[in-house]
């Protein structure tokens, strides 16, 4: 699918760590050995990384057609477990703990066995007797819709998706063979995973780090192997902020690109000027979703000045379209709720194994949960959500379920702020709510200062008897 034998002699991944180089020819070599071992089994999960073992991985996954859940290595490993005694994979790629490989064997009833495999360590999970719908054939990706909780729905994405929307991030952003993007996402991020597709569709070079943005260890693979794109959540841009750009090594760098939530006008404002006077170079602001393959509308680096706070246009082949509460369309300038439509909208969730044979649902169309106008240009801005789903560092966290983790203690609410959950609870003194922060933190892989846990007398509640989130919000 992102392998064009146009680019067999081209490099494609580099291992910031090693400096080693693979071209586009030997990563299909290698994809295609794993690919026929994959052939014919129902799912598979990987547990992914920014290295070339996951990259192999992922396109063996395709190739093989084998639907593919995609989780990071270093998720919880209580959410791990919870996924596979649920999805039950017939292959778990990847790195996984002795810990939870016992648990994980231990839920799914099966017996695993460690077999050899040149890209990575890979195991062999089978429930004898086990018998489910074949796979919709179609069906090639899985994401979380919110990975940070490990909710067990799960985004179901075709092939067709997947390289629609490559293709129309490549034409948008204008990317070429000889450009080079720096995995400064997780690749189990629907944002991180859009960058290493469109890369590789364009025929260009990822390099590959799990070095983290803060660390000097990241700038200095970003100068030694010529990056010429970066791409950032809110928080990172708001924490780069703090450095003296222009004494990073970035002398390659050519474009910014921003998603995962709403960076303020003042913050993207700096980085484009910066990038602009210092590396003659471009800044895009993005918008996207999970469930549309991760990128719906970008803001052309030429529309920043005169359209500040805008997310752009809908990406090419895509559509974007204001409606009422009843659905109606609504003429341009008047908020309504965003939906989208296009060749990269999913199929459908997944909330259990059966689902994966189910086909398309969506039928390309899909609401958004965000709030939104459109100008006369055909220019989105988002002014809220309509759904409980919140932000954080990039983040996307459902509510409900953070709610759902607190429930034994007693009565919660939680809300998102800008970069930082906020939870409401009746219940708890200074000691216990201190550790609940703390866990809550670590279960979802934010900074403990994004989690502020208050409490209070009584939720305020609605008169038929829901938590009023509108009145907590005014605290917030």
């Amino acid at each position: 699918m992102f392998l064009d034998p146009a680019y067999e002699s081209r490099v494609a991944l580099i291992e910031a760590t090693t400096g080693r180089q693979f071209s586009y020819g030997e990563v299909a070599e290698a994809s295609m050995h794993l690919a026929e071992r994959l052939r014919g089994a129902r799912s598979a999960f990987l547990l992914a990384r920014n290295d070339s073992p996951t990259i192999v991985a992922y396109l063996a996954a395709l190739m093989s057609r084998v639907p593919t859940l995609l989780l990071s290595a270093d998720a919880d490993e209580t959410s791990t477990a919870e996924l596979l005694a649920r999805y039950r994979p017939e292959w778990v790629l990847g790195p996984i703990g002795a810990e939870a490989l016992d648990r994980a064997g231990e839920r799914v009833d099966g017996a695993w066995r460690r077999e050899a495999a040149a890209v990575s360590a890979v195991l062999a999970a089978r429930r004898p007797g086990e018998d489910l719908p074949a796979p919709h054939p179609e069906l090639a990706l899985c994401l979380s819709t919110s990975g940070s909780t490990g909710s067990p729905k799960l985004v179901r994405l075709s092939g067709a998706a997947l390289d629609a929307n490559a293709r129309s991030i490549v034409d948008a952003l204008g990317i070429h063979e000889d450009d080079r993007a720096i995995t400064s996402l997780p690749p189990s991020y629907s944002y991180g995973l859009s960058v290493v597709n469109s890369h590789l569709a364009a025929g260009a070079a990822l390099i590959l780090t799990d070095e983290s943005v803060l660390e000097r260890s990241f700038w200095d693979c970003f100068g030694r192997f010529h990056a010429t794109s970066f791409a950032g959540v809110p928080y990172t841009y708001k924490m780069l902020r703090r450095f003296d750009l222009d004494a990073l090594p970035t002398q390659s760098l050519r474009t910014l690109t921003q998603a995962g939530g709403r960076l303020d006008v003042e913050t993207a404002q700096v980085f484009q000027r910066w990038i602009v006077r210092a590396r003659s170079g471009r800044w895009f602001t993005m918008y996207g979703q999970t469930e549309a393959t991760a990128r719906i509308a970008i803001l052309p680096a030429e529309d920043f000045e005169r359209k500040k706070g805008s997310v752009g246009r809908a990406i090419p082949g895509g559509r974007l379209t204001i409606v009422d509460g009843d659905g109606n369309p609504l003429p341009r300038g008047e908020e309504g709720e965003v939906f989208y439509h296009g060749p990269n909208v999913m199929m459908g969730y997944a909330e259990n194994p059966e689902d994966f044979a189910t086909g398309d649902e969506m039928r390309g169309t899909l609401a958004t949960g965000d709030l939104g106008r459109l100008d006369d240009e055909g220019y989105l801005t988002v002014t809220g959500r309509n759904k409980r789903i919140g932000k954080v560092f990039g983040l996307r966290i459902n509510l409900d379920e953070v709610e759902d983790l607190l429930r034994e203690g007693g009565p919660s609410a939680a809300l998102a702020a800008e970069d930082r959950l906020v939870v409401f609870t009746e219940w708890g003194n200074d000691g216990e709510l201190a550790a609940r922060r703390k866990a809550l933190a670590e279960r979802l892989r934010v900074f403990p200062r994004a989690v502020e846990i208050r409490r209070v007398d009584a939720l305020p509640r609605t008169p038929n008897g829901k938590i009023d989130y509108m009145r907590l919000k005014d605290s917030v």
